[in-house]
């Protein structure tokens, strides 16, 4: 592993702490570019698998439901156990989509689980899948200098952006990617993490933003197209 991602590992918890675990939970508020399903994802309990791209949130789309999420299936049921509907592959159903498509209730719950197991497995789940790295040039933020890291995760890993740059600060914590919302369509965004956590040993930024990047690098500060914050996460 790269050294500035083996420091962030260990920055964040330390490998041999998330071997421990294999769960996840989190109550999570989620807001931005859903198309659409703005105010779906508002108050939401989110739970996952730490070594599986797997997640459950509820309630969705409604109260007494809930959505599951793994990158070649997507379900809705009741709470009682219930299915209500599923979809198989869905990742294809974004094909050919624009900004401006319209999302259906599968969508936007495969766009925000997506996003969200990410969030939460960051840089662990990097560990577990054969990615490629490269050194990238060091991102200036006020004052600070974030040294930088760039990779590409393998074919069949499910991903927000199969190539991403992370840049973290001193300590090793994550506080900026460079990326491209794939879902969403063409373009480029960067990522901000800030307000870092310790829950069960595993330091998590509980507060996202996600902006479109100009081309120098910068972020559009005018609007945000994602704002995720966390609280109540557990590691089990």
């Amino acid at each position: 592993m790269h050294d500035l991602l083996a420091l962030a590992v260990q920055a964040h918890g330390g490998a041999g702490t998330w071997r421990e675990l294999s769960r996840f939970r989190a109550r999570v508020h989620f807001g931005g570019a859903v198309k659409g399903r703005q105010g779906a994802f508002r108050e939401i309990t989110d739970s996952g698998d730490t070594r599986r791209q797997r997640l459950t949130t509820a309630p969705y789309p409604g109260r007494g439901r809930h959505a599951t999420w793994e990158p070649g299936r997507q379900t809705l049921r009741q709470d009682d156990g219930v299915l209500v509907a599923e979809q198989l592959g869905p990742r294809a159903r974004f094909a050919a989509h624009t900004r401006q498509t319209a999302w259906d209730e599968f969508h936007a719950a495969y766009f925000a689980a997506e996003v969200l197991w990410h969030c939460l497995t960051m840089p662990f789940h990097l560990l577990s899948c054969d990615i490629r790295t490269e050194q990238a040039r060091p991102w200036h933020e006020e004052g600070a200098v974030w040294p930088a890291v760039r990779i590409t995760y393998p074919d069949g890993f499910t991903a927000p952006s199969r190539q991403q740059t992370l840049c973290v600060d001193e300590d090793g914590l994550l506080r900026r990617t460079d990326l491209g919302l794939d879902l969403l369509g063409p373009g480029a965004a960067v990522a901000y993490a800030a307000r870092h956590r310790i829950f069960d040993g595993i330091v998590v930024p509980t507060r996202h933003r996600v902006y479109v990047r100009n081309p120098d690098g910068t972020r559009v500060t005018e609007s945000t197209s994602l704002a995720i914050d966390m609280d109540d996460v557990q590691f089990v």
